[in-house]
């Protein structure tokens, strides 16, 4: 008996868990996620630098504390190591005339990040195909609202900084309640648990139609893992090649920043391609159901 290698490479391509991996990977690559990710990954590394820049300048200007200045930079090491050289460059920068770099870095704030954002929003448009694309200035609304989060986000943990310092200086216990507290928020299964929430957020509000949860959980746990994992391995070869790459010094660490931020989006835009999938299939089983009742209590149909 022939074995027919093509009506074997058809049985296997049919089968329902193969069908909808293929069917991923054909919303990725239609997008195109590679393209798009590539796209993402040169807007973001620009978009670091303000951000990094307003971050630190409203802890020094706020806080007017160098100790919690620091802590918060050591945060954004942690959370984005493959970055630690352009926070760190931003850091030095921001020793002296604090307040007025943090207004400088929050007017390149606003541009920047609202223009990520609306980067970001076509980038989801082409994966989620369904639904009408935002206009330019729903899109540009959107921006600024996350611009507004950023910084309120900044100014609570800069808050709570100087609100430990307050504490520990109040107590005087010799123990830096700040230290420990940074230390918890930048260990590993905290950072994994906030990369997938972040990830869960992006996947559920940034598609025009906001897909359900039950579609967003599984592949924002996945991707999550996968950015929490890439930036970690990044964070392990980075040193290594820059040092190997030291006679183009900055160079080096920017190539190995964008090639990080590249993998990185190509794990969210991957994601976001299972969550338009399983998104569509389950809203088309739900009309399904409604339009036709009896078709759940057929044979394999799953009502008993």
């Amino acid at each position: 008996m022939r074995l027919d290698p093509a009506a074997l490479l058809e049985r296997f391509l049919a089968r329902p868990r193969v069908a909808y991996a293929m069917a991923i990977l054909d919303t990725y690559g239609k997008a195109p996620g590679g393209l798009l990710a590539n796209g993402l990954a040169f807007s973001a590394l620009f978009t670091s630098i303000p951000t990094a820049l307003v971050a630190l300048g409203l802890a020094g200007w706020l806080a007017d504390d160098p100790a919690i200045q620091a802590a918060l930079a050591d945060a954004l090491v942690a959370a984005f190591p493959p970055l630690s050289e352009v926070i760190d460059a931003t850091l030095s920068a921001l020793t002296e005339g604090a307040p007025i770099t943090s207004i400088v870095g929050l007017v390149g704030l606003v541009w920047a990040v609202s223009q990520f954002y609306v980067t970001v929003d076509v980038a989801f448009s082409r994966v989620f195909t369904q639904t009408a694309e935002r206009d330019i200035v729903g899109r540009t609304a959107r921006g600024f609202l996350w611009v507004a989060i950023i910084v309120a986000l900044v100014v609570v943990a800069i808050i709570a900084g100087a609100l430990l310092t307050a504490a520990e200086r109040i107590l005087d216990t010799g123990q830096t309640l700040g230290d420990g507290l940074v230390g918890i928020v930048t260990s590993g299964p905290v950072l994994i648990a906030l990369a997938i929430l972040l990830v869960g957020v992006v996947y559920r509000f940034v598609p025009s139609r906001n897909p359900v949860w039950a579609a967003v959980l599984v592949p924002a746990i996945a991707a999550g893992l996968a950015i929490s994992v890439l930036t970690q391995v990044f964070a392990f070869i980075a040193p290594r090649i820059v040092g190997f790459a030291s006679i183009v010094g900055p160079l080096a660490t920017v190539f190995v920043a964008l090639i990080w931020l590249s993998f990185s989006f190509q794990a969210l835009l991957l994601g976001g391609a299972w969550v338009a999938v399983d998104d569509r299939r389950r809203r088309a089983a739900a009309e399904l159901a409604l339009t036709d009742p009896a078709a759940a209590t057929e044979p394999g149909g799953g009502g008993q």
